[in-house]
């Protein structure tokens, strides 16, 4: 009884009140153990109804309803209280559904925001979100919207080489932009600020789209270390070098940067014989790689090769060292070709524009016997095997007179460097004559007054030198300036008469 009676003392409810309400329903000398036991519960359930009374709004209309939601409350109320908060929310609510494994509320979550509007009804009060009132006569007024496009599928380049082509399809640059890390960003600013402060707030534009591997980095610097190895001792070097970038497939992303190594050792070493073959080499190489795509630096990779063959500024290699200036020259043709022989049909302006190039250099004033030699071997390599070009043809056929006057005004290098220019002029002007041009050799030779007439000195004089070799052919195809003026001549009196 002791434990009784401290219960009772303990609770608010008291076990005497117990046993009254118990002799009231007909249940007499109820034990104290009982009556202590329900007093607890009923102070249990008390303080259970007045907590959750004090979040209804209302009451509830049934035992039923009244039972699962006071338990639904007093639930939602354990999570309110976890949250720190001491106002209910739909949240709370939906955590003691799940909790309780009952089906959750569908409809209005709490983030809608959505004003509940309180009607009376003859059953009682309903609460009701409003609904937006449509004027019929707006909604038929009103123009429809366009019909969609059925569903179909394109394709595109995503990407060409690690860069994105500016079509509708992909993401414009102010897109991108919006996207572009901002670690990145501030680390190019403080790296610039140095150079920045004096000159201005500038943009730099990255010279490619992609970021090398620490791999590729510490290759490309082994590879130009190689490569600028002068001397019979790093031979050995430079030709392993050369034959990794011949057949190593994993090189793609260096292209960019091997085609700028590559001219700017031409563009800053035109008095070092053995840096520019060691560059052509280089260039060589990438192009027999079969698995390395050229073509987007092709406007990079031509000029340091014409650039080869048409300066003046190639010195004179010592007797029997290698490489010589003529060696250097033949190397870039031979390149030249490779280029044109993949690449014409791809970008049709690309041999015209080379070719008038080659043209202005082996026709211009001032260029030297070196850079008219090399133009002229360039002409060859365009030309080809296969033989017949016409623009060449017309063009050197019909100025060699001209042209003979240009090459005798400039200054000889070497002992026979002149005449070494002719004959490779007068190759190439074979090279680009048709087959049928040639005509049967019925043994007679004209005198030279006709043929320096025609060709001038001395180109007249080096066709009647190789008459059995090509100067035959040359001279049935090529009329020459003089030939040319009498036939217009001719042909003007025939129109007076």
């Amino acid at each position: 009884m002791s434990g009784a009676g401290a219960a009772s003392g303990s609770g608010v409810w008291k076990k005497d009140s117990v046993k009254d309400v118990a002799e009231s329903v007909g249940i007499a000398n109820l034990p104290d153990e009982v009556a202590v036991a329900l007093a607890g519960d009923v102070e249990y359930r008390l303080w259970e109804i007045i907590e959750v009374r004090s979040f209804l709004p209302f009451p509830p209309s049934n035992e039923l309803s009244r039972s699962h939601l006071l338990a639904l409350l007093q639930e939602s109320i354990k999570f309110m209280r976890h949250g720190r908060r001491t106002r209910l929310k739909v949240d709370d609510v939906d955590h003691a559904l799940k909790a309780k494994n009952l089906e959750p509320l569908w409809g209005f979550a709490s983030t809608s925001h959505l004003p509940f509007k309180k009607t009376a009804t003859p059953t009682g009060t309903v609460y009701h979100v409003e609904d937006e009132e449509l004027d019929l006569g707006k909604v038929l007024k009103t123009d429809l919207p366009s019909v969609p496009r059925d569903i179909s599928f394109t394709a595109h380049w995503l990407a060409i080489e690690g860069v994105q082509p500016l079509v509708k399809e992909n993401p414009s640059p102010a897109e991108l932009a919006k996207f572009a890390p901002r670690a990145a960003a501030a680390t190019s600013t403080t790296a610039l600020a140095g150079t920045s402060s004096a000159t201005g707030p500038s943009t730099v534009t990255p010279l490619v789209k992609h970021v090398l591997s620490r791999e590729l980095q510490l290759y490309f610097t082994r590879l130009t270390e190689a490569l600028a190895m002068p001397g019979a001792a790093g031979a050995e070097m430079r030709n392993a070098a050369l034959g990794s970038v011949r057949s190593d497939p994993g090189l793609h992303q260096l292209v960019p940067y091997l085609v700028a190594w590559g001219g700017e050792q031409i563009a800053n070493h035109l008095d070092d014989l053995g840096v520019l073959q060691r560059a052509l080499d280089l260039f060589h190489a990438m192009m027999e790689n079969p698995t390395l795509f050229i073509e987007p630096y092709l406007h990079q990779l031509t000029p340091p090769v014409l650039t080869c063959l048409l300066t003046s500024s190639l010195p004179q290699a010592a007797p029997g060292t290698y490489p010589t200036p003529a060696g250097i020259r033949t190397s870039a043709s031979s390149l030249l070709h490779l280029l044109l022989s993949r690449h014409s049909l791809a970008y049709p302006s690309l041999r015209p524009r080379i070719t008038k190039t080659l043209l202005k250099g082996l026709g211009g004033e001032g260029r030297g016997l070196g850079g008219r030699w090399g133009a002229a071997r360039g002409l060859k390599g365009i030309i080809g095997e296969e033989g017949g070009n016409k623009a060449v043809r017309e063009w050197i056929g019909g100025g060699l007179k001209t042209l003979g006057e240009l090459i005798a005004a400039e200054e000889e290098m070497e002992e026979g460097q002149r005449d070494e220019v002719v004959a490779e002029i007068l190759s190439v002007l074979q090279l680009s004559l048709l087959p049928s041009q040639s005509s049967e050799d019925d043994g007679s030779t004209p005198p030279l007054d006709e043929l320096e007439s025609r060709y001038g000195p001395l180109f007249g004089a080096a066709i009647l030198e190789q008459w059995d070799k090509y100067g035959r052919a040359i001279y049935d195809a090529v009329p020459g300036a003089n030939a040319e003026a009498e036939a217009e001549a001719a042909a003007d009196d025939a129109m007076e008469e």
